[in-house]
């Protein structure tokens, strides 16, 4: 900053004016009801208004009050005036992430200056933050600041030349802010109907077909991560509501090839491509080097303990169990379950570990890990007390749902106590004709028609081997490049279930 805008900030920001900035922890708030408040929410000590205020006020005090109400705006004002100290020297902040806050801090500075009339320090400022967002790719703010400089450098015929340079900048970054809008657009609207829908879906296959072939051959234009990230989880969106699995393949290998080198790339959406790179491994059941390689630049390229961490060490353990590599998806496993962060996961998140931990118990049920390794791991298995900690999973009938029912069943046959358990075979023949028997989970109605058959003891007779070999041929048939069902339901696949529990058959 030159001296005239120094000095130009100097006349505007003045020491009397400082006085009067509210921020948390500022000398004289110690002891303050507005420093208990902040420390009572905290420490999570109330729950509501009406705690907060009785806990300040005493038991009478109403959470309407105009005491609790000022106090209350009084702390709110000084959480966002603190918001712009945030100290981002932290491990959870990279590299992005700190030039991201600090050129939305500055780029806020920057337009205050100008609206009190410090032009000088006003356009240092917004120029300053205009390289860093340039530098970053951060389009929206890039867009903005260059409209705004065109504008200061407009007053004055001696500005003619900033002003046409700020005019260019305007330009291009308009440009491809608009492509991005339009294929977030395209993405957001598309998204939110595949989830509902899951796959295969013909129309919405026709929906992403449209979308992603307006959309691709405008990449080199737009030639930004965030239009390359959109169009192509449009891309893969298309290809996987048909189940196109190759196709989704090669549309991560590409995007990867191009953002990987890119330094302005958001390591989530890295993570993101790498992730679904590695489910279409686990779909095509190709388990070699490469597969190993991508899974472990996804954790290592992940934030240790954010949640795109814990997706990709999930997907991992899903494609070693996948692989028959038992011993490798329990290290997996105890790795989750053991990182300091595992608590924060909620959700689907946090039930698809409990799920997990209920399978791994199945292999040790099946001889496949150590009885007492699993149990230092994952403690003593018990399905009621998984089963009533599984909270979101459980309403998904004809998804995560599916897992979660199978469980107890394989158990108490791998373990000869289905007689005792609170199953029965009509009641599983009922589900199955309720939520499976559809195209969708025609895997999933063929693996409980084997485990009704062996729940029965008849799966050894004549009738039951040509029963059995029906379902078994409908497993091969319906693999994932065709079936409907999403490999997730599949903790284990079911094909691998089976061998190893008639395998524990014939050994007893």
């Amino acid at each position: 900053m030159d001296f005239d805008a120094l000095k130009d900030l100097v006349k505007t920001i003045t020491r009397n004016k400082v006085k009067q900035i509210e921020v948390l922890g500022n000398p004289g708030e110690d002891g303050s009801r507005v420093e208990a408040l902040y420390d009572a929410i905290a420490k999570d000590k109330v729950a509501s208004d009406e705690a907060a205020a009785q806990l300040l006020y005493g038991e009478d005090e109403s959470a309407k009050s105009q005491a609790y109400l000022r106090l209350k705006g009084r702390l709110e004002r000084n959480l966002l005036n603190t918001a712009f100290f945030v100290d981002v020297n932290q491990p959870m902040f990279n590299e992005r992430a700190k030039a991201w806050y600090n050129c939305y801090r500055d780029f806020a500075a920057g337009y205050i200056l100008l609206g009190r009339e410090a032009r000088k320090a006003g356009i240092h400022v917004l120029e300053q933050v205009l390289e860093q967002a340039i530098k970053y790719e951060f389009i929206e703010l890039t867009t903005e600041i260059a409209g705004r400089l065109r504008r200061e450098f407009s007053r004055a015929a001696s500005s003619t030349a900033m002003h046409e340079r700020y005019s260019k900048i305007h330009r291009e970054y308009e440009a491809k802010r608009r492509l991005e809008l339009q294929a977030l657009e395209h993405y957001e609207a598309l998204v939110s109907y595949y989830i509902v829908k899951r796959s295969p879906n013909e129309e919405i296959h026709k929906h992403a077909s449209v979308f992603y072939d307006e959309l691709k051959p405008l990449t080199e234009k737009a030639d930004t991560c965030l239009y390359y990230y959109h169009t192509s989880q449009i891309g893969i969106i298309k290809y996987l509501s048909v189940n196109n699995i190759p196709e989704v393949l090669k549309i991560c290998n590409e995007a990867l090839g191009v953002l990987k080198d890119r330094k302005n790339t958001n390591r989530e959406t890295l993570v993101a491509f790498a992730g679904q790179k590695l489910a279409c491994f686990i779909q095509l059941r190709r388990f070699d080097e490469e597969g190993d390689t991508i899974a472990n630049y996804a954790l290592s390229t992940s934030e240790d303990g954010s949640y795109n961490w814990f997706r990709s060490l999930e997907l991992y353990l899903y494609y070693n169990l996948f692989a028959r590599r038992y011993d490798k998806a329990l290290e997996l496993f105890e790795k989750g379950v053991k990182h300091p962060k595992f608590e924060t996961l909620n959700g689907a998140a946090r039930d698809n570990w409990q799920l997990f931990g209920g399978y791994i118990h199945l292999l040790a049920a099946l001889n496949k890990l150590p009885q007492s390794k699993v149990e230092s791991v994952v403690g003593t298995f018990r399905y009621a007390k998984l089963s009533n900690e599984i909270t979101v999973l459980d309403k998904d009938k004809q998804g995560m749902n599916i897992p979660l029912v199978l469980l107890p069943v394989i158990y108490n046959l791998v373990k000869g106590t289905f007689d005792n358990a609170d199953i029965s075979p009509e009641s599983l023949e009922k589900y199955r004709k309720r939520y499976l028997d559809n195209d969708m989970n025609r895997r999933s109605a063929a693996f409980l028609n084997m485990l009704i058959a062996y729940a029965k003891r008849d799966y050894q007779s004549a009738s039951a081997e040509k029963k059995i070999k029906k379902e078994l041929e409908i497993l091969e048939k319906e693999q994932p490049l065709v079936a409907g069902q999403t490999y997730a339901v599949e903790i284990i696949p079911y094909e691998d279930i089976w061998e190893m529990m008639t395998e524990s058959t014939v050994k007893k």
